[in-house]
């Protein structure tokens, strides 16, 4: 007759078997649900505004997205179906999993994790965003100064002030990104940021030779380029 102890080892033997099995059946379930390639939906209004930048980033990575862009007459039908009312909104469907992300530099910092534009180690991130953050600070200047009549003024007083800190921050770094030693979502956002200078760019940039020697190497990449040469043309 087979001792208990013995029952008890190959009974337990049998469980780790089939929890062996089972793990191994989820992790690579796992693995190909996540090997299907995403697609992406970005939807903002037909302007460059908060979403241009965005739409640089899925270009340089070449990912496949489709450029929706929104009519002022089909946005109040639209709005009660966003995360906050408001968009930017990137939909991302890998599979039949769907999910939305609103707020423009959300969106950027979930892109770059995925393409490789996110800094290397934590502190490179909390730089990143640093920067990120201060773009979406001019940014809202700059849309401040659209509304209040004030754009003369804004670019000749707080555009430079900007401008200046990146163009500082550059030199530091002496490589030619804001972050570390290779391109990151802060460097494509404030490439992107010079459409917003119109006929003052070339001047502007003058001023500012890091800043104009990085807005050159982003808007040469391919992917990018071919962006910038096929997209809608826009007032702003």
């Amino acid at each position: 007759m087979m001792k208990k102890s013995t029952c008890l080892f190959i009974l337990a033997l049998i469980l780790n078997a089939q929890y062996i099995s089972a793990f191994s059946f989820y992790h690579n379930f796992y693995n190909f649900f996540n090997r299907i390639k995403p697609t992406y939906k970005f939807t903002y209004f037909d302007i460059k505004f908060r979403g241009e930048f965005i739409r640089f980033i899925l270009s340089y990575a070449g990912a496949n997205f489709e450029d929706n862009r929104i009519k002022p007459e089909d946005w109040p039908a639209l709005k009660p179906n966003t995360p906050f009312g408001q968009l930017p909104v990137l939909e991302i469907k890998r599979g039949s999993q769907v999910t939305e992300i609103a707020q423009s530099q959300a969106i950027a910092r979930y892109l770059a994790a995925e393409f490789n534009l996110d800094g290397r180690n934590k502190l490179e991130n909390g730089l990143i965003d640093m920067y990120g953050a201060q773009l979406g600070d001019l940014f809202n200047a700059y849309g401040s100064a659209i509304n209040n009549n004030q754009t003369e003024s804004f670019f000749n007083q707080i555009w430079p002030q900007n401008f200046q800190f990146f163009e500082d921050r550059m030199a530091f770094n002496k490589n030619g990104f804001l972050v570390g030693k290779r391109l990151s979502w802060a460097d494509i956002y404030l490439s992107q940021m010079t459409d917003f200078l119109g006929d003052r760019k070339e001047d502007m940039l003058n001023r500012f030779p890091l800043i104009r020697a990085l807005d050159q190497r982003v808007r040469s990449m391919p992917m990018i380029d071919n962006w910038i040469q096929t997209r809608p043309i826009t007032d702003l």
